[in-house]
C-alpha cells in the first residue's frame, strides 16, 4: 500500500470571498469567519505570513488590512470584484515586508493589468499601499483589453516567481524575483486560440508543468508549462460537453485536473452547473487520451463556480447565492471515489458567489510518498518537489537512526504511529516537514487450519465450502477479505484466485493457501487442509412432518404447496449425539447446497415451491467447536396434505310461507371418510351426528366443515335468505277508457315479477298492465326465490263500439264486456229518437239488434249505463248488419 501527503504553506491560511464569507485553515481543516468585510461576485485575493497569521486581502479594487479595515492608501485600485480573477499577491522573494498586488480589469474595461506595492511596515504594522498622497501608485503592464485571468507559480530552482496572464492569443509571462517585478514579458508565448469571452480561470499546477485557461465560450485549454524558462507551448482542447468552462484546479500532485462549467438556454438563463474530472499524468497525455478519462463527478442548477485548493489538499467549490461550499474530499482518487459533497460547508449567514481566492499555486507543492505501510514489509520513502533537492535528512521517528538518501527505505520493529520529519535543503530554502504515520498490523489469523467436509457418497471426494473456514481463520477483524489459491506463490502475489470457492472439489488438491487482508490492505497467507468425513447421523433416522395444503400460502389450496415449521426436528436429531458437543443442524434442499452451505432453509418457516405435495430434506451437521461437517443426508420428509373436495351453494333461500316444514341443506358429494359439522354465525355447533345435511327454519350464515382423516379442513360458507308469497294489498283498475289498466300493490319477503292471464308467463318487473280488453283477468305475481306463486282475478269493464248480429257467433250481440261483475247496473238502449229499445240486465245475454221480434236497421244507437260502483256513462255505438 502507498500514503500520499501533500505539504502546503500557510500563506493560503485565511480566505475570504463572497458576502462576508470566509475560511480560516489555522487548525489544518477549515473553520467558518464570518469577520471579513469583503463583498464581491467574483475577483478576490488573500494573503498569510508563513505562520498563518492573516495579513490583508482584496477585491481588486480596494485593500483591507487584517483588522478588516481598508488600508489608507488601498482604494481606488484599478482591478474589478466582477473580474474572474480581479487580483492576485505575490510576495517580494528576499522582501520580507513587501507584496505586489496584480489587478485585472474585468474584460470590457480599459484598464489593463497592474500591479501595486505593499509595504508591511506601514500604517503601525497593519500594512498599507505605497503611494503619494493617498493615491495608491500602480505600475501599468499591459493595456486592455485583457482577459479576467491571472495565476502564478514559483520558479524552478530560484527564489522567484512567474505571473501569468491572458490576452487575445498570447500569454504574458512576468518574473518577480529579489529586484521586483520585471515588466518585460517572457517572448515566444504567443500565436495559440484566441480568446474570445474573457471570463474564466487561468491556474498552473502545483508542480510548475502544466497551465489551464478556461473560457465561458471559446473552451478550455492545457498547456505544458516551463517552470524554468516560463515558456508554454501544446496547446490542446479539452473537452467539456459543450459546456461553458469557468473554474479549474489541478490536485495537488498535479496528476487530477477540475473544471467546473455552466450551461445556458438560447435566453441566457443558467441551465446547470457540471463539476469534471480529467487524468493529466498519462504517459501520452495527447488531447484525446485526456478527454477520455473525463468523469462528470457532480452536475446540478447553477450559474458557475470557482474551484481552489486549500492547506488541507482538498478542492473547494463555489456555489452562486448559497451559503455553503462543496468539497472534493480526495482529488486524487478517480471518478466519484475523490468523493465530492455538495453541501459539505455551512457558511451559516454569509453567502458564496462566484470566486474564491487564487493563491501562488507553489504554495501547494511539497509531495512525499511513503509505500508498503503493513509490519514486516520494507517501508520505502520518496519525496516530489518542483526544485532541485540539494540535501535531506530523515528521521524515521522509531530511534533507531536516520538517512540522507534521497529515497530510503526503512524496516519498523513493530506496529505503530511514528512521527516521521524530513528536513530538506532546496536552492532557495530549508523546510522542515514533519508527518505522522501509521505501520499497520497484519490480520490476526490461526494456520494451519483443516476444513472437514461430509461424504455424500462415501468415496472420499466431495465439495467443500471455503468461505466455511473463515471463521476459524480469523476472528479479530471486523471485515477481512479472503482470496483463495492454489499455490504459496499466487496467494503472496493475490494472482489466480479460486474463483467458484463454494463447491471446491478435493479431487484437485487437498491443501488450499488463503490470502487474508485487513481494512489497512496488509495481507497474511493460511494453509487450509481439506478433510473428509463418513457421516454419522444414523441411516435409519427418519423424521416425516405432514402439513394441511393451505390458501393463504400462496392464494392455491389445490396445488400441494403450504408452509412447514420442522424446527422441533432439531433437538430430535442433536438427542442422537452426546450433550456435551456443540453442534449446528442445518437444512437444505438437496446435497450440493448442503456441501456448499449455500441456500439454507428456514425450519420455521419453510415453503416447499420446488416439491409440491412431498418433500425430502438434506439434513446438515457441523462441529461448533471446527466447522467439521459430521453428518449428512435426506432423514425429513415433508408432506402436503390434499384439503377435503365438496360442493355446497353459497346462497339459498328459506320460503317463510312453507313453515314449519324446514330448508334441507346438503352437498352432492359427500364422502364417508369425511367428518362433518354445521356452526352458525356465531360458531354455536349445530350437528352432532357429523353429518352432511342440515335442515334450517331460520335465516342466516351457516358454515359447513369438512375434515378429512388426516385432519386436513375446509370450510364453506351459505347464506340463507328469507322469502315469501306476496301479499295483495290493493288492485287498481282503470277501464271503460282508450287504455284499460290493471295496477297491482303487493309486499312481503320476497321479490316479485308479474304475469296476466297465464300462470307461465311473460313475467315482467312492472306491476302494471295496459291495452286490455273487457271481462275477467287473472294477475300472477310470482316470488323470483321460489316461495311460490299468488293470483288475483280482476274484471275490466268495456263499452263496445259496434256489434255485427250476423250469427256468426262474433259480436252477435252487444253487452258491456265485463258488466257482470256489478249485477244491479241498470243498461238502456235507444233509437236515435230516444225511444227505449232495450233494458239490458248486467248477468243477461245483451242485445240482439231486434226490436218486438223485427230487426233493427244498421246504424247508431244510443246508450245509458249506471254501474253499482255509481259511475254513468252515456254514449252511442253501431250496428252493422254484413
Amino acid at each position: 500500500m502507498s500514503f500520499q501527503f501533500s505539504v502546503a504553506q500557510k500563506e493560503t491560511t485565511h480566505w475570504y470571498f463572497g458576502e462576508n464569507a470566509g475560511l480560516d485553515f489555522s487548525s489544518g481543516t477549515p473553520v467558518v469567519d464570518s469577520s471579513g468585510a469583503l463583498k464581491t461576485d467574483e475577483g478576490c485575493a488573500t494573503i498569510s505570513d508563513s505562520t498563518g497569521e492573516l495579513l490583508f486581502y482584496t477585491d481588486g479594487s480596494s485593500i483591507w488590512n487584517r483588522n478588516h479595515k481598508i488600508m489608507p492608501t488601498g482604494i481606488d485600485l484599478l482591478g474589478n470584484s466582477t473580474s474572474t480573477q480581479s487580483a492576485i499577491i505575490v510576495p517580494k522573494p528576499d522582501g520580507i515586508n513587501i507584496y505586489y498586488v496584480f489587478t485585472v480589469d474585468w474584460g470590457g474595461g480599459s484598464d489593463g493589468l497592474n500591479y501595486y506595492t505593499v509595504d508591511m511596515t506601514l500604517n503601525g504594522g497593519l500594512g498599507d499601499v505605497i503611494g503619494l498622497n493617498g493615491n495608491p501608485t500602480r505600475t501599468l503592464i499591459l493595456e486592455s483589453p485583457m482577459t479576467e485571468k491571472i495565476t502564478a507559480v514559483k520558479v524552478f530552482d530560484e527564489n522567484a516567481f512567474w505571473v501569468i496572464s491572458l490576452k487575445e492569443d498570447r500569454f504574458y509571462v512576468y518574473k518577480v524575483d529579489e529586484n521586483g517585478v520585471n515588466i518585460t514579458p517572457i517572448a515566444g508565448n504567443n500565436g495559440f486560440n484566441l480568446s474570445e469571452d474573457p471570463r474564466g480561470y487561468l491556474k498552473t499546477s502545483p508542480d510548475g508543468t502544466k497551465l489551464i485557461s478556461v473560457n465561458m465560450r471559446s473552451g478550455a485549454f492545457l498547456y505544458n508549462f516551463d517552470d524554468k524558462t516560463g515558456l508554454i507551448s501544446n496547446e490542446r482542447l479539452i473537452d467539456v460537453e459543450d459546456k461553458y468552462s469557468y473554474g479549474a484546479e489541478f490536485s495537488p500532485l498535479s496528476k487530477k485536473l477540475y473544471i467546473s462549467t455552466g450551461k445556458y438556454d438560447p435566453d441566457g438563463i443558467p441551465q446547470e452547473e457540471s463539476l469534471y474530472q480529467f487524468t493529466v499524468d498519462l504517459p501520452v497525455p495527447t488531447s484525446v487520451n485526456i478527454n477520455a478519462t473525463r468523469i462528470n463527478i457532480h452536475t446540478y442548477y447553477n450559474l458557475r463556480a470557482a474551484l481552489q485548493v486549500g492547506l488541507d489538499g482538498k478542492i473547494y467549490r463555489a456555489i452562486d447565492k448559497q451559503s455553503y461550499l462543496g468539497v472534493i474530499n480526495n482529488p486524487e482518487a478517480d471518478g466519484l471515489a475523490a468523493n465530492y459533497i455538495h453541501k459539505a460547508i455551512d457558511l451559516g449567514s454569509r453567502i458564496s458567489r462566484q470566486g474564491l481566492p487564487p493563491f501562488i499555486q507553489s504554495f501547494f507543492i511539497a509531495n512525499i510518498n511513503v509505500q508498503d505501510q503493513c509490519f514486516g514489509d520494507e517501508t520505502s520513502f520518496e519525496i516530489n518537489s518542483n526544485e532541485s533537492i540539494v540535501k535531506i535528512l530523515w528521521d524515521f521517528g522509531d530511534g533507531t537512526g536516520s538517512s540522507t538518501e534521497l529515497n530510503p527505505t526503512h524496516v519498523y520493529a513493530s506496529p505503530g504511529d511514528y512521527n516521521l520529519t524530513v528536513i530538506v535543503t532546496s536552492s532557495t530554502e530549508t523546510k522542515t516537514i514533519n508527518q505522522t504515520i501509521t505501520i499497520f498490523e497484519l490480520p490476526s489469523i490461526t494456520s494451519p487450519i483443516i476444513l472437514q467436509q461430509c461424504d455424500d457418497d462415501n468415496d472420499g471426494i466431495t465439495n467443500f465450502n471455503l468461505q466455511q473456514s473463515e471463521v476459524l481463520i480469523s476472528q479479530d477483524d471486523p471485515t477481512p477479505i479472503y482470496s483463495y489459491h492454489l499455490n504459496l506463490l499466487d496467494a503472496e502475489d493475490n494472482a489466480n484466485p479460486i474463483l467458484d470457492t463454494n463447491n471446491f472439489s478435493n479431487a484437485i488438491t487437498d491443501h488450499i493457501f488463503v490470502r487474508v487482508e485487513n481494512q489497512l490492505n496488509c495481507h497474511a497467507v493460511v494453509d487450509l487442509h481439506l478433510q473428509v468425513s463418513t457421516t454419522q447421523i444414523p441411516a435409519d433416522f427418519m423424521l416425516s412432518i405432514d402439513e394441511c395444503d393451505n390458501l393463504f400460502v400462496d392464494g392455491d389450496d389445490k396445488n400441494g404447496i403450504t408452509t412447514f415449521d420442522f424446527s422441533s426436528a432439531t433437538q430430535d436429531i442433536l438427542d442422537l449425539f452426546p450433550t456435551d458437543q456443540k453442534l449446528i443442524v442445518s437444512y437444505y434442499e438437496n446435497i450440493e447446497n448442503a456441501l456448499s452451505l449455500q441456500d439454507q432453509i428456514d425450519s420455521s418457516n419453510f415453503r416447499n415451491e420446488n416439491s409440491p405435495f412431498s418433500q425430502q430434506i438434506v439434513v446438515r451437521i457441523d462441529n461448533e467447536n471446527n466447522n467439521a461437517c459430521i453428518g449428512l443426508g435426506f432423514h425429513i420428509t415433508l408432506i402436503t396434505n390434499s384439503l377435503p373436495e365438496f360442493d355446497l351453494e353459497n346462497h339459498l333461500f328459506l320460503c317463510l310461507n312453507q313453515l314449519p316444514d324446514p330448508l334441507v341443506i346438503s352437498i352432492e358429494n359427500a364422502q364417508d371418510n369425511y367428518t362433518y359439522e354445521w356452526r352458525d354465525a356465531n360458531g354455536n355447533l349445530f350437528t352432532t351426528n357429523k353429518t352432511s345435511i342440515l335442515n334450517v327454519i331460520k335465516e342466516g350464515d351457516y358454515f359447513l366443515t369438512a375434515i378429512t382423516d388426516k385432519n386436513c379442513e375446509r370450510t364453506k360458507k351459505i347464506s340463507i335468505e328469507a322469502s315469501n308469497i306476496a301479499h295483495i294489498e290493493s288492485v287498481d283498475i282503470e277501464d271503460v277508457s282508450e287504455n284499460n289498466t290493471i295496477t297491482i300493490h303487493v309486499n312481503g319477503e320476497g321479490v316479485y315479477e308479474y304475469a296476466l292471464d297465464d300462470i307461465y308467463g311473460p313475467y315482467q318487473e312492472e306491476n302494471y298492465f295496459n291495452g286490455l280488453f273487457g271481462g275477467t283477468h287473472t294477475v300472477y305475481i310470482k316470488d323470483k326465490n321460489g316461495c311460490g306463486i299468488q293470483t288475483k282475478e280482476v274484471v275490466v269493464l268495456n263499452i263496445p263500439k259496434f256489434f255485427t248480429p250476423n250469427s256468426d257467433g262474433i259480436n252477435d250481440t252487444w253487452i258491456i264486456d265485463g258488466v257482470f261483475s256489478q249485477p244491479n247496473s241498470k243498461i238502456y238502449i235507444f233509437d236515435k229518437f230516444g225511444k227505449v229499445l232495450k233494458k239490458i240486465e248486467a248477468d243477461g245475454d245483451g242485445w240482439d239488434g231486434n226490436y218486438r221480434g223485427n230487426q233493427m236497421p244498421s246504424t247508431d244507437y244510443w246508450y245509458h249505463v249506471q254501474l253499482d260502483d255509481g259511475r254513468d256513462f252515456k254514449g252511442h255505438f253501431s250496428l252493422i248488419r254484413r
